[in-house]
């Protein structure tokens, strides 16, 4: 499948979404790729792209108490992203960076890749102004954020070490990546930031 800057994006934003093969009551085969946020607006977003890329509508699901997601039902999708972007069909603490985005030459393919992933699993520590990537991982090094770190720093963003840190919700620990608060404009205005929340604590950073 032709990677496009939409389909990178969403590629990105899985970091915070999964990407599933299970079995009903029945006994019956299905898979799923389901976006996860609090957000309505990025939620809206990322069907816009879903329905660019793969020309499908799908529609927010949302309970009380619980966070809202998006939700595909599709083998084909799955497969595409099993296949192509090496994401497991299952449990995804151990997912690499995909090979078509880490060998990409493609600086738009790299900034969307970036943009999706930030949306997702990315943030802005407002009192020390400091924007920052994070992912649990299943390892003593952070393999996707070593990567994230490559790819900020080939656009010249100054990034710190990854830190490693106890994950209390969880059973893996949690990395953190940073950049250096110097670098928060430029990295505004190299990276498509799309989460309307997120953007705007970004901009109060600059």
């Amino acid at each position: 499948m032709q990677l496009t800057n939409n389909l990178a994006y969403l590629v990105g934003a899985l970091r915070d979404g999964s990407v599933s093969k299970f079995k009903d009551h029945l006994g019956k085969e299905h898979h799923s790729i389901t976006f996860y946020s609090k957000s309505a607006e990025w939620l809206n977003i990322i069907q816009e792209k879903v329905k660019d890329v793969f020309g499908i509508e799908i529609k927010i699901v949302s309970y009380k108490n619980r966070t809202p997601y998006i939700r595909i039902y599709s083998k084909n999708i799955a497969e595409i992203l099993h296949d192509e972007f090496q994401h497991p069909l299952g449990v995804q603490i151990s997912w690499i960076t995909p090979n078509t985005i880490k060998e990409s030459k493609n600086k738009e393919i790299l900034q969307n890749y970036i943009a999706g992933f930030w949306d997702a699993e990315g943030g802005v520590d407002l009192q020390n102004k400091q924007v920052k990537f994070y992912l649990s991982w299943n390892g003593n090094k952070c393999l996707p954020l070593e990567d994230v770190k490559n790819i900020l720093e080939s656009f010249e963003i100054k990034c710190g070490e990854i830190g490693k840190y106890e994950n209390k919700n969880g059973i893996h620990p949690r990395f953190v990546l940073r950049i250096s608060k110097e670098f928060n404009k430029k990295f505004f205005d190299t990276f498509q930031i799309q989460h309307p929340e997120k953007r705007k604590k970004l901009l109060s950073c600059i």
